[in-house]
């Protein structure tokens, strides 16, 4: 536009010269001055239309050519890494590439949730809405939805900071050479009292003294260096009762320590793959669990005896988590997943379960053609590797 115009000016100030020149020459020529004043006017009059016309036909052809597509208004809510803060992300990169497929120019809006986005399109604020939206059949109630284009499930995150690992660790711990010292002390003093019963005698050094006190003191330390297989000699029983028990009491006492050194190294291993107690829904039984308002996942958890804690963003639900406010959170598996990639202290537990599918809202009487063309580009995509790709992009 400021090139034509310049060009314009340019064109005028030319036109401007030769005018002046052509009427010095004429009045040199001649000698009225009428008909010098008419040939000035008739001049002046060819100038501004030569001006006015070279104005439109620069203009207009600007105007054309610089002319862009439909604007169509995609509602959208951060909902990673599907859809980022900064207007990036799965979703993102798809609704670009279909919309410039077609010479649509793309419009983000920004929407806290779930239900103002669907809002926003059931009244046709929006032309349509592209984000993790799972298809239900109380929303097909109000909204269209599209091809899915992702499939998904809700998934448990819980708190792993470092000084919940460490108690774990010393629980699970503790937990197991509690129990395992406890069973072996039962033991030992069972079989201390039998081999004192059986093999009491006052008359040999290597038995036990008939007096309790002493007598069983010696079977308790016997009862010890036996089990561990060592045997002093100090004591021994000369009875075959007391020569089967101690047989039995030795084999006891290698599968002891067998099955403590197993029972302490898988423990741990458990503790490690999946840090805390909680590893399924099953755990999360009278616990407090955060989930965001207004999603499947309120639905879906109302036949669970949890105590739920609203929140309105995922950003929030990890601040509660962090702060210990509760026991875990739930939500759909991709954006937990992409946020304990990204922060250490969340670890995602467990398997998937409620499988979901996510696709794009249209309004329900809104133009077909744009849902077509949708619906088309999402199986062009899943069929050309296109989706493949931007799946392992943000994936």
């Amino acid at each position: 536009m400021l090139l034509c115009i310049l060009y314009c000016k340019r064109s005028a100030l030319t036109f401007q010269r030769y005018q002046v020149e052509f009427i010095v020459n004429v009045s040199r020529s001649c000698t009225l001055p009428s008909t010098i004043f008419i040939i000035a006017m008739v001049l002046f009059c060819c100038r501004c239309l030569i001006l006015i016309s070279c104005i439109v036909l620069s203009v207009v052809p600007c105007q054309s050519s610089g002319e862009e597509g439909k604007t169509v208004r995609i509602a959208v809510k951060e909902f990673p890494p599907l859809v980022l803060p900064e207007m990036k992300g799965l979703c993102i990169d798809m609704a670009r590439e279909i919309c410039q497929r077609h010479d649509l120019v793309p419009e983000f809006v920004l929407y806290k949730n779930v239900p103002d986005l669907l809002k926003a399109v059931a009244t046709k604020q929006c032309d349509l809405g592209f984000a993790g939206i799972t298809i239900t059949s109380e929303r097909e109630k109000f909204v269209d939805f599209s091809q899915p284009f992702f499939d998904s499930g809700l998934q448990i995150a819980v708190h792993a900071g470092k000084a919940q690992r460490l108690t774990a660790f010393t629980v699970a711990v503790l937990r197991v050479i509690g129990v395992s010292f406890l069973v072996f002390f039962l033991g030992l003093t069972l079989v201390a009292h039998i081999i004192w019963w059986l093999e009491k005698d006052d008359n040999n050094q290597h038995t036990f003294s008939t007096h309790y006190r002493n007598g069983i003191v010696d079977a308790y330390w016997w009862a010890v260096v036996t089990m561990t297989t060592v045997g002093y000699g100090d004591k021994y029983p000369r009875k075959t009762a007391g020569r089967l028990v101690a047989a039995v009491w030795m084999i006891i006492g290698i599968m002891w320590f067998a099955a403590l050194t197993a029972t302490l190294s898988s423990t741990l291993t458990l503790d490690r793959l999946h840090p805390g107690a909680i590893n399924s829904l099953a755990d999360l039984e009278q616990r407090k669990v955060a989930i965001i308002k207004g999603t499947t996942t309120e639905e879906y958890l109302r036949y669970y005896t949890i105590d739920i804690l609203l929140a309105d963003s995922l950003a929030e639900m990890i601040d509660m988590l962090k702060k210990d406010q509760v026991d875990a959170i739930i939500y759909d598996s991709p954006p937990l997943l992409y946020t304990a990639k990204k922060d250490p202290e969340v670890h995602v537990v467990g398997e998937t379960f409620n499988e979901q599918r996510y696709g794009v809202v249209f309004p329900e009487d809104g133009e077909d053609g744009l849902q077509e063309i949708f619906d088309r580009e999402i199986i062009s995509m899943r069929q050309n590797g296109e989706y493949k790709k931007l799946y392992n992009k943000w994936l």
